[in-house]
């Protein structure tokens, strides 16, 4: 088996040798003009033993290549004209020296043309992706994708854009009956003005798609969706500044009719139409953010190929990645889309390591529910790209206006490092009797937002805000929402239990005042509430808040805050708990350069329906500070005791990280992490060498070591590359690791690879 992996691996380096040979003697000049292109070579092999025993290799050879060229025909003319081609060749041999081998190849030639003017622009293009799963390129194993798209967009000076598309994409096999067959079709059209006038700012957006999904004979479906969003803004100031006032108010309307054709009777799996997506990061205390997750278009925008940055799931955890849909459909499973094969990944196929949530409101305090999950598979989605995806199914259907999953862990595969999400996708299952299924749901969301500040005297200083957000589902009128939300703005007026109407309500407010009695002193008092309740009496939950701080900067190099906290929450008008926090924070320079910060806490809480008392006392801090010209340091440190009814518990930890920087191409760095939670004790130190000897070679070398107690497990993970700049368009790069394992067996993973990247035009 070792000799089959070193012919690999050098199979694999000759091919990187010959490209290279080709690109630097014969490409030189071909593509001077106009055309461009790249290709890309990465090679890996695997070793694992188990107690000194061999229980697996494995082996890859990816190979990319992509020539462009781009023609103009005129100054307002042009065409692109591409093509792609991918080889992948894998092989994996278990314990009982079983091998299996898996290839792909993928070739996707394209054509776009364009037509671009200040006022206006024209779009169209054609793809066609040829897809074998074998060696040999034969129809049984051959699948097919085609996709044509045509815009038109247009945008005169000062009046409503217009933008026309038209989208079609078709998958098929060749097998005989064909496995695979389907159509999809869109046609949309979207307007879009601005209008600003003095203090007032209006805005609207409407959106209008026609599509068509077909599964050969089996099934076919069309959806009719209707999109508008408005917003009316007002500011303006009084009094020399002095007073600011400013207001706001938006609303979407939502109309999406969809009917489903089937040849026979049965349930069928459609896509839930997404209303917005949303994100927040937790932390290893709250893994779930149990308050309003902010909006992030980019996981809706029916972009797989482009991840979103804040969303890296292969070195971050606790992610809430949220989708906001209509709660008439039940959903059963999510779709969370990356820009690696994740395949092998060990960590986020495992079910306990997601957690999925639901609310109706997205408030603090509706993040309640979790809904159990029955499996986590992955699947490719646009293996050109290197675009996959995790399928989340869920123990059984659940209807909700907002699902979140939480990545507890992070991905856990050789190789891979940065993953980042670039969609999500709520699906559900319908049951679609022979003669067809119509389906109308009407979806309309408004808030009105309410802001005022006053600066009364040079010292004193007011601001006050209110804020109510109303989603109705299957309104009778427009007429009826609008009055609806502004009767909510101080009342919880509810329909009736029978009603058709589903109306969720959320309510925030605040005022605070600032006063400076000193130059030495600073002082904040705020007052904030929130609300949610719905119209027909299931919801109905709140909370206040109650804060005073003082802040003071007695000297230059030293900052000073005291905040003082209560909580309380209620549940239909009852109390449900009450927090108090005390936070004394100070931040100080004692030395040039030297950063210090300090944060002594304390929190009580009690709840009622429990009859429970808990209380936490925690110091943290952090110190940086440049030990040298040439050497840095950084140490962080805390400490936490709680108890509760006679139970309690403690944790320690710190971690230290220093620098050294001897030359301006080379940098040394240590660290070293410790941590201690009632006992249970893991540490953690390691080192980083980074060396660039050359402006065209950089070599890196790390090592790490973690240990628990008292399980008596360690890990030792070894590596390092090297790279070569070869010239300015030419990357080769070789990369080593091992990893050691020991707990209740000795696990020892070898890897070795090369990756070789080039570009010319």
């Amino acid at each position: 088996m070792r000799l089959y992996a070193l012919r690999s691996m050098l199979y694999a380096f000759c091919s990187m040798l010959y490209a290279l040979c080709y690109l630097l003697f014969f490409c030189s000049s071909a593509f001077a003009e106009g055309p461009s292109g790249w290709l890309n070579l990465n090679y890996g092999n695997t070793e694992q033993f188990e107690d000194g025993k061999k229980t697996g290799t494995s082996d890859s050879l990816f190979q990319n290549y992509y020539l462009r060229l781009d023609k103009s025909i005129t100054p307002v003319l042009s065409y692109q004209l591409y093509l792609r081609t991918t080889l992948s060749d894998a092989h994996s041999t278990d314990s009982e020296g079983k091998t299996t081998f898996t290839c792909q190849r993928v070739m996707e030639p394209a054509l776009d043309i364009s037509l671009r003017n200040p006022m206006y622009g024209l779009n169209a293009g054609y793809r066609r992706q040829e897809q074998w799963s074998t060696a040999h390129l034969s129809d049984d194993s051959r699948k097919t994708n085609e996709y044509y798209y045509l815009r038109l967009d247009v945008s005169p000076y000062e009046l409503p854009s217009l933008s026309l598309q038209f989208d079609r994409q078709r998958n098929f096999d060749y097998l005989s009956p064909g496995q695979i067959d389907t159509t999809n079709t869109t046609y949309s059209g979207t307007s879009a003005y601005r209008f600003s006038y003095r203090e007032l700012n209006l805005s609207y957006n409407l959106t209008y798609t026609h599509g068509i999904n077909e599964i050969s004979t089996v099934s076919k479906s069309t959806t009719d969706d209707l999109n508008g969003s408005y917003n009316l803004g007002y500011n303006k100031s009084f009094w020399s500044g002095r007073v600011n006032v400013s207001a706001g108010y938006q609303g979407n309307y939502v109309r999406d009719k969809s009917q489903q054709f089937v040849t026979e009777t049965g349930s069928v799996v459609f896509k839930r139409t997404p209303l917005g997506g949303l994100h927040a990061s937790g932390t290893p205390l709250q893994p779930n953010v149990d308050n309003m997750l902010p909006s992030q278009g980019s996981l809706i925008d029916n972009n797989y190929n482009t991840g979103i940055t804040e969303i890296n799931i292969g070195t971050q955890k606790f992610h809430n990645i949220g989708i906001w849909v209509s709660s008439e459909k039940s959903v059963d499973r999510l779709y969370i889309y990356v820009n690696k094969n994740v395949t092998p990944d060990t960590n986020l196929t495992n079910v306990s390591n997601w957690k999925v949530y639901k609310s109706n409101f997205n408030q603090i305090g509706t993040w309640t529910e979790e809904i159990p999950i029955l499996s986590v598979t992955v699947s490719p989605h646009d293996t050109l790209n290197n675009i996959y995806r995790y399928e989340i199914r869920f123990s059984t259907s659940q209807k909700a206006l907002y699902f979140k999953v939480i990545n507890m862990k992070t991905v856990n595969a050789i190789g891979i490092t940065d993953v980042l999400v670039t969609e999500i996708e709520a699906y559900g299952t319908d049951v679609v009797p022979q003669t067809g299924k119509t389906d109308t749901s009407i979806f309309y969301t408004q808030g009105l937002n309410l802001n005022a500040s006053l600066r009364a005297t040079g010292n004193l200083s007011f601001s006050f805000g209110y804020f109510i957000n109303r989603a109705d589902q299957s309104p009778e009128s427009f007429l009826d929402s609008i009055g609806g939300i502004f009767t909510n703005i101080f009342s919880k007026t509810r329909s009736g239990q029978g009603e058709k109407l589903t109306s969720n309500v959320s309510r925030s407010y605040n005022a605070s005042s600032t006063w400076v009695p000193h130059r030495l002193l600073v002082t904040t008092l705020r007052f904030s509430g929130s609300e949610a309740f719905d119209n027909k009496g299931e919801t109905d939950v709140s909370s206040n808040t109650y804060s005073l701080s003082f802040s003071s900067s007695p000297l230059p190099t030293l900052d000073t805050t005291l905040s003082l906290n209560r909580s309380d929450s209620y549940s239909f008008d009852e109390k449900q708990s009450t927090s108090d926090s005390y936070l004394l924070s100070i931040g100080s320079r004692p030395y040039r350069d030297v950063n210090m910060i300090t944060d002594i806490g304390y929190t009580q809480s009690k709840t009622y329906a429990t009859d429970t008392q808990s209380s936490t006392r925690s110091i943290r801090g952090t110190l940086d500070a440049p030990l040298t010209k040439k050497l840095y340091g950084s140490l962080t440190y805390g400490f936490s005791w709680t108890s509760s009814d006679g139970s309690s518990s403690s944790s320690k930890d710190g971690s230290m990280t220093v620098t050294y920087r001897p030359g301006q191409f080379i940098n040394l760095s240590g660290s070293f992490r410790v941590s201690d939670a009632d006992g249970n004790t893991s540490t953690t130190e390691g080192f980083l060498v980074d060396w660039l000897p050359l402006p065209v070679i950089r070599l890196n070398l790390n090592y790490q070591h973690s240990s628990t107690e008292p399980e008596s497990a360690t890990t030792d993970s070894l590596g390092g590359y090297a790279m070569w700049y070869i010239t300015k368009f030419i990357d080769a790069q070789i990369t080593s690791t091992y990893t050691r394992n020991v707990s209740e067996k000795k696990t020892e993973t070898y890897s070795l690879g090369g990756n070789l990247t080039c570009r010319f035009w």
